[in-house]
C-alpha cells in the first residue's frame, strides 16, 4: 500500500481512493476511541462514519508530513464531544466496559473477591464519570488508549504542559475522591481538591 501523504500529494483530494485508504488503515483505531466517548457501539460507528465523511471534505485542510493519524484523531474528538453534548451514552458504555472486565476476572477468583472487585470497579468508574470533559478525555485517552502524551496534545490541541497538568489534577482528584467513598488513607502533606 502506498504511503497515505504520498497519496494525498498524489492525487487530487476528492479522489475516493485518499478516503478508502484512510478508512482501510484508520477505522479500526478511530472507531475504538469513539467507542471509550460515547459508550455506545451503534453511536461509536456513527461517529466513525462521520469523522471519516468529515475528513474527505477537509482532505485539502490537511498538510502532508504531519501526522494524518492525529489529524484524524482530532476529528473524531470533536465530533465524539458534540454527540456526547448531544446524549447520555457515554454512561452505557462505562458500564458496558465494567461487565467485560468483570467477566474477564471471574474464573480466577472466590466469590467475595468477586463482589469486592466490581464495587471497586463501580467506584472507579463513578469516580472517572464525575470528572469533567477536560480532564476525564486525557485520561481515557492515556489509560484507555495508550496514547503518549505528545499524541494526546495533538488531537486535542493543547499544548503538551496543560495534557501533562490536565492528568495530573485529573489522577488527584480521582484519588480524593476515592479516599474519602472507600476510605483509604491519605498520603501525609496531600493537598485537597
Amino acid at each position: 500500500m502506498m504511503d497515505i501523504d504520498e497519496l494525498i500529494r498524489d492525487l487530487d483530494w476528492r479522489n475516493p481512493r485518499l478516503v478508502e485508504t484512510l478508512m482501510l488503515a484508520y477505522y479500526d483505531f478511530i472507531y475504538r476511541i469513539a467507542v471509550s466517548f460515547l459508550c455506545d457501539p451503534d453511536e461509536a460507528s456513527d461517529a466513525a462514519q462521520e469523522t471519516f465523511l468529515q475528513a474527505a471534505q477537509h482532505l485539502y485542510q490537511y498538510q502532508p508530513g504531519t501526522s494524518i493519524k492525529n489529524w484524524l484523531i482530532t476529528i473524531v474528538v470533536n465530533v465524539c464531544r458534540r454527540r456526547y453534548r448531544m446524549s447520555e451514552t457515554r454512561r452505557r458504555l462505562q458500564q458496558i466496559l465494567g461487565m467485560f472486565a468483570y467477566q474477564a476476572h471471574t474464573n480466577s477468583l472466590t466469590p467475595e473477591d468477586l463482589v469486592i472487585a466490581k464495587e471497586k470497579k463501580l467506584e472507579i468508574q463513578k469516580a472517572v464519570d464525575l470528572l469533567d470533559n477536560k480532564h476525564r478525555m486525557p485520561l481515557l485517552l492515556r489509560y484507555v488508549h495508550g496514547m503518549t502524551v505528545p499524541e494526546i496534545a495533538a488531537a486535542l490541541d493543547l499544548n503538551e504542559g496543560t495534557v501533562y497538568s490536565r492528568l495530573h489534577y485529573a489522577h488527584k482528584k480521582l484519588h480524593n475522591y476515592l479516599c474519602h467513598t472507600i476510605n483509604l488513607p491519605e498520603q501525609e502533606g496531600e493537598e485537597q481538591i
